[in-house]
């Protein structure tokens, strides 16, 4: 959407205000139409290169942390990704807030042994400039993007790295809150990089003025979305081992002497632009014209021009190609509906609903619904897991850890004939565990002396709960959250012993 489209669907008289902020001066002592007029006539300053990267170089070194690190992510993460640079407001801050999540799961999953000396490095700059307090200043912050660039970090990898050591996006991995994501839009409405509008409907929408995206996109050196160029990459023109393998040797990057595909993809995004992979890095390098011409006809682009002109006509293509996802369907509703049939091994009626085939099925189905409930009802994405010797599930939990073991059963689970499996699980774990889930048909009165016993003695919960419980809490959460999409507060399984949903819903 254009500057002075944005201007003339801001949301409100407040919103309107905020983003005069940024060049309109008395901006406070004018009505609404003045306003709207002012904007049109100063519309130049907003979206002139220098302001931008100006405005935009203080909002990344600002004083705020919350600012810092929200900002990126709500622009170059998120918008900058979306088609038409715009998202609703609300589903914004559930990005957001993904998007946070998905990293610290991601650092969970890391290992770290395996970090490249750059990144070991790295991981110590930041263990150092975190050592004396809860924030770091805005010269430790500028040092520390110097020196990310020179050792070729990206800012995933700088978000992965700080986040295993408990210090994204705030100490202790702890996401930011809605109200703390809405105060940083605010900062980037009065700076006049982000625009509240409304559409007609009055669903309101986040948007980044395309004149403003594409100097922020000229900044970072961006040509196209992140989702653009994984489908360019895919066309049968530059999808060749050869011809992706000459790109990097011709650019000095290194890679493996037989990479797959997946892994050429990845340094060729990293390292190499959509119009070098088109184009390659001189006149004659790359395509030739008659294969760009030829892929302009077949895309229905002019193709009767220059070389740089048809690469940019791909580009601008696939950068605008609008894709719309069916939605699928997930095998694991099924496990689900039946949780607690599968976890008192109901045999008769999963078979006859045709859920099993043989009994020995109940156990990873067990699992998979189990999956199912956290990731798609209480919305955490359990971790993946490296190795046989580990328990059923992982979540992430701030900078700790939070296990669960299913225990499919046609009588009552004994804690006491597991514990010294889920002890071993907990010890081996690198990160604290505050509580371990068990979850079954049904348990025995020995194990809940069993769950006060190791909590004595050790610093992590045991708590017992039925797969009817979970279920139950599952769908009364999905129901009350369907709209706003919050995450179930994984804290309210911190409890010892047999589960109790009071106070939870």
């Amino acid at each position: 959407m254009k500057f002075l489209d944005c201007i003339d669907r801001v949301s409100t008289f407040v919103d309107q205000k905020r983003v005069a902020n940024a060049y309109v001066v008395d901006y406070r002592r004018l009505d609404y139409e003045e306003l709207k007029e002012a904007l049109r006539k100063t519309a130049t300053q907003y979206w002139n290169f220098d302001n931008v990267k100006k405005t935009w170089d203080e909002i990344i070194l600002s004083q705020s942390h919350n600012v810092r690190v929200l900002a990126p992510i709500i622009i170059l993460d998120i918008l900058l990704n979306k088609h038409d640079f715009s998202l609703q407001a609300g589903v914004l801050e559930n990005e957001v807030i993904e998007r946070e999540q998905d990293i610290i799961n991601r650092s969970n999953e890391m290992d770290l042994d395996n970090l490249k000396e750059k990144e070991k490095l790295f991981k110590y700059v930041l263990e150092c400039a975190w050592e004396h307090g809860d924030n770091i200043s805005v010269d430790e912050k500028n040092l520390i993007e110097k020196i990310r660039v020179k050792f070729d970090i990206t800012r995933e990898e700088h978000y992965l790295i700080s986040a295993s050591i408990g210090r994204f996006p705030n100490k202790g991995n702890k996401i930011h809150s809605k109200d703390e994501i809405r105060e940083v839009r605010r900062v980037l409405q009065s700076s006049g990089i982000l625009y509240p509008i409304r559409d007609t409907k009055g669903v309101d929408y986040d948007v980044i003025p395309e004149e403003i995206a594409l100097c922020i996109r000229q900044i970072y050196g961006i040509q196209m979305r992140n989702e653009a160029y994984d489908m360019l990459l895919q066309q049968k023109r530059v999808k060749k081992k050869e011809y992706l393998i000459d790109l990097l040797d011709r650019s000095g990057i290194e890679h493996s002497k037989y990479p797959t595909l997946s892994d050429l993809f990845y340094l060729c995004k990293r390292y190499i632009k959509p119009s070098e992979i088109l184009g390659g890095f001189s006149i004659a390098g790359g395509l030739d014209v008659k294969d760009l011409k030829d892929w302009c006809w077949e895309i229905g682009k002019p193709y009767n021009c220059v070389k740089k002109q048809l690469i940019t006509n791909i580009i601008d293509y696939y950068d605008n190609y609008l894709v719309v996802e069916a939605e699928s369907s997930d095998e694991r509703e099924l496990y689900f509906q039946y949780f607690e049939e599968i976890a008192n091994r109901n045999y008769d009626v999963l078979r006859r609903q045709n859920v099993i085939k043989k009994d020995l099925d109940c156990e990873h189905l067990f699992e998979e619904a189990t999956n199912y409930i956290f990731e798609k009802m209480l919305g955490h994405k359990p971790l993946i897991m490296k190795g046989n010797d580990h328990p059923d599930g992982m979540l992430s939990f701030n900078d700790k850890i939070i296990m669960w073991d299913n225990k499919s059963k046609e009588k009552e689970v004994n804690l006491v004939n597991h514990i010294n499996q889920f002890d071993r699980y907990i010890r081996n774990c690198e990160k604290s565990v505050p509580v371990f889930i068990v979850i079954g048909p049904a348990f025995s009165e020995q194990s809940i002396d069993e769950c006060v016993k190791y909590a004595a003695n050790n610093d992590t919960l045991i708590l017992l709960i039925t797969a009817k419980e979970l279920k139950d809490v599952a769908i009364k959460w999905k129901e009350l959250h369907e709209l706003d999409g919050q995450c179930f507060p994984l804290g309210y399984f911190k409890q010892n012993g047999r589960f109790s949903s009071k106070g939870i819903l």
